[in-house]
């Protein structure tokens, strides 16, 4: 058997936009989200991080964050994780109060129930929808997040 070896991100971060925008459309397509955009900022903050220690699975990592931490359709340079953005250690956006664990637990309330209720409050077909393992995998979250139909 052959194993074809992939060349590290910072080998090709040319093909860096085209791999992110494959990311971002895949990632909220299995969140059950509407397609969300980069802006050419937000790419240009991705292009110009130094890729030398991390990967493409980083890169799907903070594509992951960018979707739950973005609201609106395009994701725009504040919403780079500052480690990315080359801010670290600057403290919190301007206005922004509530801390990332925080603004993760609402967004996944929200994809969660949004999910639930694309599929009628059915778990079984919720969980497939979201690609979870099984069932109770999502009841688990939703015990955790305190979530009940009404």
């Amino acid at each position: 058997m052959h194993v074809r070896r992939v060349p590290p991100l910072r080998d090709h971060v040319s093909d860096l936009p085209e791999l992110a925008n494959h990311l971002l459309r895949t990632t909220c397509e299995r969140f059950g989200v509407r397609r969300k955009t980069l802006s050419d900022r937000a790419l240009a903050r991705l292009m110009a991080y130094d890729w030398r220690n991390n990967n493409v699975r980083e890169l799907r990592n903070i594509i992951e964050r960018l979707v739950i931490a973005c609201d609106g359709p395009e994701i725009g340079e504040a919403h780079v994780p500052p480690e990315i953005a080359g801010r670290a250690g600057t403290g919190p956006e301007p206005g922004t109060a509530r801390s990332f664990q925080e603004l993760k637990a609402e967004a996944e309330r929200r994809i969660v129930v949004q999910a639930l209720e694309r599929n009628d409050w059915h778990v079984t077909r919720t969980a497939k929808a979201l690609g979870l393992a099984d069932h109770a995998s999502l009841l688990k979250i939703m015990r955790r997040l305190n979530l009940r139909r009404e």
